[in-house]
């Protein structure tokens, strides 16, 4: 029974020791905190910060006005409204002028055994929890700008989710035929006649190699005769050697021709031209 009761006694004085560092924490930081009342004006500095016997959280607040004979008065946390700790303020409810009935401060040797007494005395009479929750509740509503830092093992989120049906949609394929016309380049050979009457003579598809149509008039060919070596053979006059060389590439183009041998005469303005063209014919002719 007596170990138990050793216990318990130094359990509660840890917790004693614990809240008089904390305050003691406290004190040290919001010490010269400017004190400025509802309407923006000065009030005073903070001195001191303690706890008195109804466990309450109290600054000591030092008036500015006269600073020969200053006045010491108490600052219930309850009259705090906010704290800057980047500024340094302390934002209370009270105008200036309520301030001179708040209860004065007096000094004393031992002011900190007090606090101690007040603390023991409180947790003679109420349980630790409730005394530690008092504590924390006026520095948490207060002072939460110079709070302990305290890490978190392991924080949760909650989240509301919620599933609402708006529609249905349908995914197909379709598959479409198109005709797609594609050019084709194709050559012809024409030959035509110029004079005395524009006409076509022959038109020849260099991709078929074969000459589709042939046009040869009266005018332009002889009778059938057969003097030509005794065979059969077919004449004509032309107006130039090129129309008559488009007419010899066409019937050489044709896959059966037919012609045993091919015999050209050119009627030339000139000796020279016949010379020359003579030269050429004995070179290449067969005669």
């Amino acid at each position: 029974m007596n170990y138990r009761t050793i216990d318990i006694n130094n359990e509660k004085a840890s917790k004693i020791e614990r809240m008089a560092d904390l305050l003691k924490s406290l004190r040290t930081k919001v010490k010269n905190y400017i004190v400025i009342d509802r309407q923006g004006q000065l009030v005073g500095e903070v001195r001191d910060l303690i706890i008195d016997i109804n466990r309450q959280l109290n600054f000591v607040i030092s008036e500015l006005d006269n600073q020969e004979n200053y006045r010491l008065f108490l600052l219930s946390s309850k009259l705090v409204e906010k704290i800057n700790s980047q500024n340094q303020r302390i934002f209370i409810k009270l105008k200036k002028s309520q301030v001179e009935y708040l209860p004065e401060y007096i000094e004393r040797e031992t002011q900190i055994s007090e606090m101690k007494d007040n603390l023991n005395a409180q947790e003679t009479n109420t349980q630790n929890s409730d005394l530690i929750a008092a504590v924390a509740a006026a520095t948490n509503s207060q002072v939460d700008s110079v709070e302990e830092i305290i890490r978190l093992l392991g924080e949760r989120l909650i989240i509301d989710r919620s599933k609402r049906k708006v529609g249905e949609v349908i995914v197909r394929k379709e598959i479409e035929t198109q005709i797609v016309q594609v050019p084709i380049r194709r050559e012809k050979l024409i030959v035509e006649q110029v004079s005395p009457e524009r006409k076509q003579l022959a038109k020849i598809d260099l991709g078929q190699e074969a000459i589709s149509d042939v046009h040869l008039t009266e005018g332009e060919t002889s009778a059938l005769t057969t003097h030509f070596d005794g065979g059969l053979s077919v004449s004509g006059e032309f107006s130039s050697p090129k129309i008559a060389s488009l007419l010899l590439n066409a019937i050489a183009l044709e896959r059966n021709h037919g012609c045993k041998a091919v015999r050209v005469t050119i009627l030339v303005e000139d000796e020279e031209h016949q010379k020359t063209y003579q030269e050429w014919f004995a070179r290449t002719s067969k005669g």
